[in-house]
């Protein structure tokens, strides 16, 4: 698949989930659920500090440190994505074809080592935070709130 439109995709899912949960409400925004992460804010936590891994990783940086974000609330947390999002933007655009297909090295969080093209590392990302966002959508419906469909056919549904 097209990485520029792999990323676009997960623009755009990412800030599809974030209305979902902001037109909740903030308070289902931090109410603690049954998942792998007590709520949603401490989900998008993680997912956003693993995606600036990922951005990082495929920036060449072996052995990235995890950042912490600003989510406290929804607003910081669409925010903090949209700056993240606009900064892997750029860099992507620099890319080639070639540059998508060369091969890194990094080191994951426990010191392993692993040798992988930028392009699976971005599916890797783009994996990781829809796993995420099925968790998102889970805790919702615990809430008895309703979720929406984020899946790749409907982004090209709406993008055509």
């Amino acid at each position: 698949m097209d990485s520029q439109k792999m990323f676009a995709y997960h623009q755009w899912a990412s800030q599809k989930v974030l209305e979902l949960v902001q037109d909740c409400g903030e308070e289902y925004y931090m109410k603690e659920g049954l998942n792998s992460f007590p709520s949603i804010r401490e989900t998008i936590r993680h997912v956003i500090g693993v995606e600036k891994l990922w951005f990082q990783r495929i920036n060449g940086v072996k052995s990235p440190k995890f950042t912490q974000f600003d989510v406290e609330t929804v607003d910081k947390a669409k925010e903090a994505i949209m700056l993240l999002h606009a900064e892997m933007e750029l860099y992507f655009a620099t890319l080639s074809e070639e540059s998508w297909q060369e091969e890194l090295d990094y080191r994951n969080m426990k010191g392993q080592e692993f040798h992988h093209s930028r392009e699976e590392m971005l599916f890797t990302l783009v994996n990781h935070a829809s796993y995420h966002r099925g968790q998102i959508t889970s805790l919702l419906r615990q809430f008895g709130k309703v979720g929406i469909p984020l899946d790749y056919i409907y982004f090209q549904k709406q993008n055509r």
